[in-house]
């Protein structure tokens, strides 16, 4: 079972869980900025068929609380819908609607709620696409610990929805709070396109995608790792997967084999889709390989065959936190899916030591490739049959 927590919050008591789960949870699922939110909407007397727009819910505190209203949350997180719809069911309420980033909300909402996101050109989309949404200034609260809220992100709101203006510090976090109503604003395609001629492709990147602008080092370490894997894999996963890059690449290595591709972005889902398609990648079509695409938290959801490969370039960060859990519980699920001599192929900061519970979890971990920041480890169950 997860670890739970108490939050006394404006809506009653609720007890609340973060994901990925791991014991001894050092981190609540909401923040001062939840619960500022939250205050401001108790002292508005809501009327009970109120319609509200949460966006960015990270762990589904704000779709618990409020609950007993008309909810829809969007958010580019698989790991925001199902903390939302776990939480709700843990403390008995009904779970909100849920739409992903990759569409647009529509309709009429009483307020949105909304959370700022750490990235910034996730910001200018969102800010963009709830413009129309907005008739009336005092609809629109938005909230975010004090230290996230600087003049660049103001400067945001003024070009992208409307002149907004920082409220008093409350528990170290800031309401922003509109001042005009809303510009009429066009949603611009939020792709930002790579083009990689020594590698011979073109990478297209939604708003939310890691390392948009261009090929990061680790991954670029990781491909030299990628042609060292001389045993050819059968089923693949591409775990934690950004735009697709190290999926696609081991695509082009393996014809036959069948790639699968998890992130808990939909942004990111949608550009490895988009990405496979648009590289001159035999498609399942022309072969026997078979290609999937999930947002999920981890591997959480997975129940298809084990893998003879994994691929993964974790991430170091969840939201603002930053940390190795993620990267923890990705090696703990990879140990769960793989094969009995299944590998599992991870690039990492030397300094976070993956190296160690790699060990620890497989029995047998190698560097097959490195620079001065970063390693390429190859673990490889010492005995086949254990179950990590």
């Amino acid at each position: 079972m997860p670890d739970t927590a108490l939050y006394k919050s404006p809506y009653g008591e609720l007890l609340l869980s973060r994901r990925p789960h791991r014991r001894r949870e050092t981190l609540q699922a909401w923040d001062a900025a939840d619960d500022y939110i939250l205050q401001q909407l108790s002292e508005l007397k809501l009327a009970p068929d109120c319609r509200l727009l949460i966006v960015n819910d990270a762990q589904g505190s704000l779709s618990t609380a409020l609950s007993s209203y008309d909810c829809s949350l969007w958010a580019d997180s698989a790991i925001s819908q199902l903390s939302a719809i776990e939480n709700c069911a843990r403390n008995k309420r009904p779970s909100p609607s849920f739409i992903p980033s990759t569409r647009i909300p529509k309709g009429r909402f009483d307020y949105i709620l909304y959370k700022l996101p750490k990235s910034r050109s996730l910001l200018r989309y969102q800010l963009q696409c709830i413009s129309t949404l907005i008739v009336h200034p005092e609809q629109f609260i938005g909230a975010a610990m004090a230290r996230h809220i600087d003049h660049h992100v103001v400067e945001e709101f003024s070009k992208h929805l409307a002149t907004a203006k920082p409220s008093l510090a409350r528990k170290k976090a800031r309401l922003i709070q509109l001042q005009t109503p809303p510009k009429t604003i066009n949603v611009t395609d939020d792709t930002h396109v790579i083009i990689l001629p020594e590698l011979n492709l073109t990478l297209s990147n939604r708003a939310n995608v890691f390392s948009r602008d261009k090929l990061d080092r680790g991954s670029r370490l990781m491909l030299r790792g990628i042609d060292k894997l001389a045993t050819p894999p059968s089923n693949i996963a591409d775990l934690a997967c950004g735009n697709g890059l190290l999926g696609l690449y081991a695509a082009r290595k393996w014809a036959n084999a069948d790639i699968h591709f998890f992130d808990d972005s939909f942004m990111a889902i949608d550009s490895a889709q988009t990405n496979l398609s648009a590289n001159a990648i035999p498609p399942p079509s022309e072969t026997s390989r078979v290609c999937s695409f999930s947002a999920d938290d981890c591997l959480s959801n997975y129940q298809g065959d084990n893998f003879d490969l994994i691929l993964c370039n974790p991430p170091f960060h969840q939201d603002h936190h930053v940390g190795d859990h993620i990267a923890q519980t990705m090696f703990r699920d990879s140990v769960k899916h793989l094969a009995p001599h299944g590998r599992l192929c991870v690039v990492g900061n030397r300094h976070l030591g993956y190296h160690v519970t790699l060990k620890k979890l497989f029995g047998h971990c190698e560097v097959i490739e490195s620079d001065a920041k970063f390693v390429v480890l190859l673990a490889q169950r010492s005995h086949p049959h254990q179950n990590g």
